[in-house]
């Protein structure tokens, strides 16, 4: 079943990985007489980069001022014998971890503390890894066929994008599956109409619970996904790739 996003991420960042990118524009606000900031994280685990992404920011009431992102917190991201206090990047606007492969299905944590906060904590667990069935590289994928791969394990949401060899992405959509499929079928024909000829890399990404809760599940209260303590999403993805001629006509 297609199923489109329907919210945005609560922080502004751009959150470049080779599936998709996300980009959000402010935080979110709400109105309380005894109302206290509180912490706003925003990241998603991959698999993609070695260095993993954490932005920090506070929510803000309607109509108060946004200012800049928080850049004096401590961010520690931690998994059995993983323990790594994050650094600030300033060119990049968010926490920035050092080099380490992501294990798929390991749970990581999150912790976040500043001064005049809550300190916010937070966990995510990999999705696990999956095979591509078709295409297979150098296939051929028409409008007739269907994308198969065998379940992420703990994945429920699930995107498909393609990319040109000379750079830039192409169509992109979103499908759901259902957690007791041991299959994921994406008819081809039920997300695509446009004409699309060439040779495309195409990224598969599965995501965890925390990202679909995020952007799937309706709800008036102000977010948290995966974290506690504060407000935001600690999230993770799994992707894998694979080459293959595209002919929809």
């Amino acid at each position: 079943m297609k199923k489109k996003l329907t919210r945005r991420p609560t922080s502004a960042i751009a959150w470049l990985l080779p599936v998709v990118l996300l980009i959000s524009n402010q935080c979110e606000t709400y109105v309380d007489i005894d109302y206290e900031p509180q912490l706003n994280v925003f990241g998603i685990l991959s698999n993609a980069q070695q260095r993993q992404e954490i932005l920090v920011d506070r929510t803000y009431q309607i109509e108060e001022p946004t200012g800049p992102v928080i850049d004096d917190a401590l961010v520690i991201l931690s998994r059995d014998d993983l323990f790594d206090t994050l650094e600030f990047s300033i060119p990049d606007v968010r926490y920035i971890s050092s080099p380490f492969t992501l294990v798929p299905e390991g749970t990581y944590d999150i912790m976040v503390s500043s001064d005049g906060f809550d300190t916010l904590r937070g966990a995510t667990t990999i999705p696990g890894n999956f095979t591509i069935f078709f295409p297979g590289y150098g296939d051929t994928l028409t409008f007739q066929d269907t994308i198969t791969l065998s379940r992420s394990e703990g994945a429920q949401l699930y995107s498909v994008a393609f990319s040109q060899s000379a750079g830039g992405f192409g169509p992109f959509t979103w499908h759901e599956s259902q957690p007791s499929d041991t299959i994921v079928q994406i008819p081809v024909a039920d997300y695509w109409e446009e004409a699309l000829e060439g040779y495309y890399t195409i990224y598969i990404a599965s995501y965890d619970n925390n990202f679909y809760e995020y952007y799937l599940v309706e709800g008036d209260s102000i977010k948290q996904a995966g974290v506690t303590g504060g407000v935001g999403l600690f999230g993770s993805t799994w992707i894998r790739t694979t080459s293959t001629y595209v002919l929809f006509q």
